[in-house]
């Protein structure tokens, strides 16, 4: 009765003209439940609307009927005024729908019932855009899944797509289906499901490499409060590259707002390189101990000989504890740039920046520092700046002259570890997930890697040439990789600057006043020792000292002195191109997706099919026969996709991991009102009993299954499924067509 309202109602639309194969006739029979579905998809495609399944009944497990309809079925009513309310809604009470039940003892669906008519016009020019008939193919989702690893924008995956495919027009899905895959299946992993993730992948990458270490302090509520990894190759490169650690713990990574700490140090080239990672809840004087002793005791209790950091008083206080022997550094770039916004309010605060600036670079040692500070302070009327009282105080631990006479392999500041952090900034966002983040600093470590390797094969296949006839030059040519190599050109280069006067000589021992022209009236004075005997030079500058790359003052007096060869304290095996280093045979750690059986097996077919398409697009004769052999093997797939198909059994004695990971979860059920197996009065277990022997009666009467074996021998099939039996079409205002 229901069903017969809603039509009398409706103004019924004319169906758009469809080949006479794909329109739904009752008595249509299909091996299963999904072929009957499909046909109706296809139907509704080539009609121009999309379909839903509108209810299914079952008995226990078994599903017995099913109503399919247009998916303008129906219409909600909203409690929102419809002046207030924007949404569009789809519903129209269109009555097209086609009901579908199980034949028991044949094992086949059958459509029972159909109606054709919509009160809605159909236009198949845009079915394709109805969401229901846009898909993801299997090559699509897996290009979107590398790209999205990759830090691919999604727009740019889209648009790649149609490029390839010549056209929007040519692909049967939007950019808003891209999207949608990558939030729903890509980064879509709940916070419980996350952590245990993240947990999986210390657990994966320990069983790849023993070497890769991980520590982890949870919370009562085992939440991860502090968490510390470093992978195989980090550690043996620390063997090498200890000596100088830049840490930085100034990016916030991801939801749950941990902080991403970064230890990193200077390669052979000049180059950043990973040493070790962590997340952290808070930033507190423990957190920080617990930190740096897990980081020691992955690196095998070896404290670096320098470690730069920002202006933490919680992370000074715990290097203190962890790394007494460490000289603590603090960025200087961090201390400069606060100096418009500590000083802004003085008056000629830009004469002050200027001079601060003068004082803390060009003081060449550190009693004249002392003297220019305090010049500096008395000029401007500084003497009661709280700020530069405090940095005063601390000035041994962040102006350069108290701490060049160390070696800082060429840093001041913690930008290489800001760098790093500027890496993962271009692929997490503030929503992204742990293992997102895991699988970025996969990449990075990949790109580090790579970035290293191509600078070795560099070294080892091409020479920079010298730019000057000095042997000294060559000497490093011959020692030092390309990089480093450039730096000790570009002091040779400054010595074009540079006036060299004897001061005083005795006994071997000699004493320079080195004069460097920077501007056409300003000339920078350095004091250079030469001791002949020792072969031995030391310039001021202390760039030697904190860099290990001789100054163009010292190279100056090395040339004033006819010396062609330096002492080997001067050539550090450090930047030497010709050291054989044991991380560089360790592949740096790399997660390995754990895709499904399916996309694993499509990955391997995709890769061995490239090579046999390229030599099959060589000429048409080539492609030919390469059809002929899909076509071949596509029927041969069909055939015995067709044969499994049914239902299928698990049993322990053939069951392995693959198996397993293709079940599948029960269909989830949706119904409206009151469940179907309820339980119910006996009065109401008597009627239904009474109805169902009155059905079966008049299914025998018309003998039923003697017209489907007779039908099934003398008529058409669609698809090898689709068999046609002459029973009565309905009219559209029959109220036989309720369900």
């Amino acid at each position: 009765m229901g069903v017969f309202t809603v039509l009398t109602r409706c103004i019924l639309q004319p169906l758009s003209v469809v080949d006479d194969e794909l329109v739904p006739k009752v008595g249509m029979t299909f091996t299963t439940l999904e072929d009957a579905g499909k046909f109706y998809r296809n139907y509704a495609k080539a009609a121009g609307f999309s379909t839903r399944v509108r209810c299914t009944n079952r008995k226990g497990n078994e599903i017995k009927n099913q109503l399919i309809t247009c998916s303008r079925e129906g219409k909600w009513k909203s409690k929102i005024s419809p002046t207030e309310k924007t949404n569009p809604t789809a519903g129209l009470n269109s009555p097209a729908r086609i009901y579908i039940h199980t034949l028991k003892d044949v094992g086949a669906w059958i459509i029972s019932k159909v109606v054709l008519d919509h009160s809605h016009p159909c236009c198949p020019s845009k079915a394709e855009m109805l969401k229901q008939h846009r898909e993801l193919s299997m090559s699509i989702r897996r290009t979107i899944e590398n790209n999205e690893e990759a830090g691919i924008r999604p727009s740019k995956t889209y648009q790649s797509f149609v490029a390839a495919a010549g056209g929007h027009r040519e692909l049967n899905f939007i950019e808003k289906d891209v999207r949608n895959y990558i939030t729903r299946e890509v980064r879509n992993v709940s916070e419980q499901e996350d952590a245990k993730e993240f947990g999986k992948y210390l657990l994966r990458m320990k069983e790849k490499n023993p070497n890769f270490f991980f520590e982890l302090q949870l919370e009562e509520d085992q939440s991860i409060k502090l968490a510390f990894w470093a992978d195989a190759r980090s550690r043996a490169a620390f063997e090498y590259f200890r000596d100088v650690i830049s840490f930085d713990t100034t990016y916030n990574t991801n939801r749950y707002n941990l902080v991403c700490g970064s230890f990193v140090g200077v390669n052979h080239h000049g180059q950043s390189t990973l040493l070790g990672c962590s997340l952290m809840k808070n930033e507190e004087i423990e957190s920080f101990k617990w930190l740096f002793q897990s980081w020691l005791r992955c690196m095998g209790g070896n404290a670096p000989k320098g470690f730069l950091t920002d202006q933490c008083a919680s992370m000074k206080r715990a290097l203190e504890a962890c790394m007494p022997t460490t000289v603590h550094r603090w960025c200087i770039w961090h201390i400069m740039k606060k100096i418009p916004s500590k000083l802004n309010g003085y008056k000629g605060h830009a004469d002050i920046e200027q001079e601060m600036s003068q004082v803390v670079w060009n003081s060449q040692s550190k009693d004249s520092f002392d003297r220019n500070w305090n010049d500096f302070l008395l000029n401007f009327g500084l003497g009661d700046n709280k700020w530069l009282s405090d940095l005063y105080e601390d000035r041994h631990i962040w102006v350069p002259i108290y701490l060049d006479h160390h070696f800082w392999a060429g840093m001041r500041s913690t930008q290489r570890s800001e760098s790093m952090h500027s890496f993962f900034n271009k692929y997490i966002t503030r929503n992204s997930s742990l293992i997102q983040f895991v699988k970025q600093y996969d990449n990075c470590l990949g790109s580090r890697e790579q970035a290293e390797r191509e600078s070795d094969a560099a070294d080892f296949h091409t020479v920079i040439p010298c730019a000057t006839k000095s042997c000294i030059e060559a000497q490093f040519q011959d020692a030092y990789t390309h990089a480093k190599f450039m730096e000790v050109q570009a002091q040779f280069r400054g010595k074009a600057n540079c006036i060299t006067r004897l001061k005083n000589s005795a006994l071997g021992y000699s004493v320079y006043e080195v004069g460097e022209q920077v501007s056409s009236s300003i000339f920078n004075k350095f004091v250079v020792t030469y001791n002949s005997v020792a072969a031995e030079v030391k310039c001021h500058c202390l760039l030697f000292e904190s860099r290990g790359i001789l100054c163009r003052h010292a190279l100056s007096v090395l040339s004033f002195e006819q010396v062609s060869q330096v002492s080997p304290r001067y050539i550090l095996e450090r930047w030497s191109k010709k050291v054989k280093r044991r991380h560089t045979h360790i592949k740096s750690s790399h997660d390995e997706p754990l895709m499904e059986p399916r996309s694993k097996r499509f990955d391997q077919l995709v890769f061995r099919s490239q090579n046999i398409c390229e030599f099959a697009s060589e000429s048409e004769e080539l492609t030919a026969i390469l059809h002929r052999a899909y076509d071949n093997v596509m029927a041969e797939m069909e055939a015995l996709k067709a044969k499994r198909k049914g239902t299928s059994s698990l049993s322990h004695e053939d069951a392995n991991l693959e198996s397993v990971n293709e079940l599948q979860s029960p269909p989830r059920i949706r119904t409206r009102g009151r469940p179907k197996n309820r339980l119910g009065s006996k009065l109401e277990k008597q009627i239904a009993n009474a109805t169902k022997k009155k059905k079966t009666k008049v299914l025998s009467e018309i003998n039923l299954f003697d017209a489907a074996s007779a039908a099934h021998s003398n008529c058409s099939q669609y698809q090898g499924h689709v068999m046609s039996y002459q029973f009565r079409v309905p009219a559209a205002g029959d109220n036989s067509l309720g369900v």
